[in-house]
């Protein structure tokens, strides 16, 4: 049985997400938390969140740019 790895996004990556995750429901940016993230591609990760119970995924590029935001 062979394992695949997942890189997962990197902290700052997923805390930039949990920020736009909290202006685009208006919900605390504090109590929106990171569930899981994956590599999507090269410069790409898709971090899920959980805001306030409501599941919302996010992509992220390793410059920092938000590129979309939308609930699961």
């Amino acid at each position: 049985m062979s394992r695949t790895q997942v890189e997962t996004a990197p902290a700052d990556l997923q805390l930039l997400c949990a920020s736009a995750v909290g202006k685009a429901s208006g919900v605390d940016s504090a109590k929106i938390l990171p569930v899981s993230s994956s590599k999507i591609d090269s410069k790409t990760y898709q971090v899920e969140l959980d805001a306030g119970g409501r599941k919302t995924s996010c992509l992220v590029d390793t410059d920092g740019n938000v590129k979309s935001v939308e609930p699961v």
